[in-house]
C-alpha cells in the first residue's frame, strides 16, 4: 500500500480506527475523518507512532452535515489530487431524534446521504487515480424491515413524536443501511469502467464498538452488560483492510461481504427499481445535478 491513498470517515474510534492503523502500517497515506475532533488528532498522532511514518491525516468533519462534506471533497482534490481508496464507515444508532443542518433525519444523513454525496464528489479522483477501491461499511441490519418508505424520509411516523424510541433508531437505521447497499450496487455498476470497484461490507452482528452508547433503557443496559461478548471490532476490520489492499480482490466489484468472504445481501437489495430511485432521490436529497 505504499504510495496508496486512503480516506476512512469514523476514525475517531472502532473500526474506522483499527483499518485506518492497519492500512497505515502497510504504508498507505491514510485520511482519517470524524466529527470527534480531539479524539481523531489523537487516534491519528497514535496511529503514526505505530506505524512509523507521518502520512497519517486528520480532518475535522460532520459526515451528516453536506456543507462540511463538501469542503472536505475539495481539500482532498486540492491537497491529495488522487484517492485510492474510500471506505465510508463512519455511523451511528441514537434513540433520540435529530436531524442535520440540511433537516434529515440523523441515521440517514449520516450512514446514507453524507457518503453518498462523499463518494459521488471524489467519484473523478478515484477515476484517475485508477485501479481504485470503494467500500461501503453496511450491515446485515438492511434484512431487518421491510425497506425504505418513501412517504416517511425523515421518520415521523416512526418516532410517532416520542423524544425517545429505541425501536425507531433501529428502523432508521435499517433503511439508512438499506439506502448504503443499493448505493454501493449502483455505484458498482456505473464505475465498471473507470477503474474503480465498489463493494458492501457487514462487519457481523453486534460489534464491540461505542455505536451503541447512546441507546438507553433495557436495551442500553442490555448493551453495556453484553459488550465484552460482541463480535471482536479487529475481527471485523479484517474485511475493510482485505477489500482495500488485497490483491485476490483486484477487479472484484458489487459483492456483499463478512469476515472477508462474500455473502447474500437480502432479496430486496437486489430490486433494481427501488435501488435507481433511491439513487434519484438521493441525488436531490444532496443537491447533485
Amino acid at each position: 500500500m505504499h504510495g496508496r491513498i486512503c480516506l476512512i470517515t469514523g476514525t475517531a474510534s472502532g473500526m474506522g480506527k483499527i483499518a485506518a492503523r492497519e492500512l497505515a502500517k502497510q504504508g498507505a497515506v491514510v485520511i482519517g475523518v470524524d466529527n470527534d475532533a480531539s479524539a481523531g488528532r489523537a487516534s491519528r498522532d497514535e496511529i503514526a507512532t505505530l506505524a512509523g511514518h507521518a502520512n497519517v491525516e486528520f480532518l475535522e468533519t460532520d459526515i451528516s452535515d453536506f456543507g462540511q462534506v463538501r469542503r472536505l471533497a475539495e481539500r482532498v482534490r486540492a491537497t491529495f489530487g488522487k484517492l485510492h481508496v474510500l471506505i465510508c464507515n463512519a455511523g451511528l444508532v441514537d434513540p433520540v431524534y435529530r436531524a442535520n443542518p440540511e433537516g434529515f433525519e440523523i441515521h440517514l444523513a449520516t450512514h446514507h446521504l453524507g457518503h453518498f454525496l462523499l463518494a459521488n464528489l471524489l467519484t473523478e479522483t478515484m477515476a484517475v487515480s485508477s485501479p481504485a477501491r470503494m467500500i461501503f461499511i453496511c450491515s446485515d441490519a438492511h434484512k431487518a424491515g421491510p425497506g425504505i418508505d418513501w412517504d416517511d424520509m425523515d421518520c415521523a411516523r416512526v418516532w410517532a413524536g416520542r423524544p425517545l424510541n429505541n425501536r425507531g433508531a433501529f428502523i432508521a437505521y435499517h433503511r439508512a443501511k438499506l439506502a448504503m447497499i443499493y448505493t454501493a450496487y449502483e455505484f458498482a455498476e456505473r464505475l465498471m469502467d473507470k477503474g474503480v470497484t465498489v463493494n458492501a461490507v457487514s462487519p457481523g452482528y453486534f460489534v464491540g464498538t461505542n455505536i451503541y452508547r447512546n441507546m438507553r433503557g433495557l436495551f442500553g443496559l442490555g448493551c453495556r452488560i453484553l459488550k465484552p461478548f460482541f463480535t471482536d471490532p479487529e475481527r471485523a476490520a479484517q474485511t475493510y483492510v482485505y477489500l482495500a489492499a488485497s490483491p485476490d480482490v483486484a477487479g472484484v466489484t458489487g459483492k456483499y461481504w463478512e469476515y472477508c468472504k462474500q455473502k447474500a445481501s437480502s432479496s430486496l437489495s437486489h430490486d433494481l427499481e427501488q435501488r435507481r430511485r433511491c439513487w434519484a432521490w438521493s441525488e436531490a436529497a444532496v443537491g447533485l445535478d
